[in-house]
């Protein structure tokens, strides 16, 4: 992290065999806040937050008092078997753009050929400037899978009229290395957002 940002944070990606062995390590600087970031910083400017989720649409979220279509509720400690948001993997290795809305390939939960097994998200470390959460993916396909992007995603519920609907919305990506995870190993991720990094 680059001394003087406001917001910043760091990536590490954990590569096991099946035996437990940590096979590869990637520890570095993310560079990866989408705009979707940026618009829910404006929301105190604007009113609401005005953003594109993962599905390409613009969803505006408007405060509570408002009489409709206003924020409810957003969350990222997504369970296990969920690859709609929480930290994600994907195969895609399209160049980071800070307009990305989702992963370019994600990658989804299952057994089946080319799918990991997502565990649950959670908080491993936080602070008065930091916070890091941490999710693990099991490799049960049958072949090695090869991982190029990982990202972030938040669940946004939005009350309209008179019912909760949910929106995934990503907030972060990162395009890593060509990361080989073998059948019947481990990767998990770590994503650590820091506010004032020196």
């Amino acid at each position: 992290m680059k001394r003087g940002e406001v917001i910043g944070g760091e990536i590490e990606v954990i590569v096991e065999d099946r035996y437990g062995n940590v096979i590869k390590h990637i520890k570095k600087p993310m560079d990866s806040f989408v705009k979707n970031i940026l618009n829910l910083i404006c929301m105190f400017d604007t009113g609401g937050w005005v953003t594109t989720d993962r599905n390409g649409n613009t969803v505006n979220f408007y405060f509570k008092n408002a009489a409709d279509n206003y924020l409810y509720n957003a969350e990222v400690l997504a369970p296990a078997d969920d690859d709609n948001y929480g930290i994600l993997v994907g195969s895609g290795t399209t160049a980071f753009s800070v307009n990305d809305y989702d992963l370019a390939s994600p990658i989804s939960n299952g057994t089946g050929s080319g799918q990991l097994s997502y565990g649950e998200m959670s908080v491993v470390a936080s602070g008065d400037d930091y916070k890091q959460w941490q999710r693990s993916f099991d490799n049960n396909s049958g072949a090695d899978i090869t991982v190029n992007e990982i990202g972030m995603a938040a669940k946004v519920t939005r009350e309209e009229a008179g019912s909760q609907v949910v929106y995934y919305v990503l907030l972060a990506r990162d395009v890593i290395s060509a990361t080989t995870v073998p059948n019947g190993g481990r990767i998990t991720v770590k994503y650590t957002f820091r506010i004032n990094p020196s």
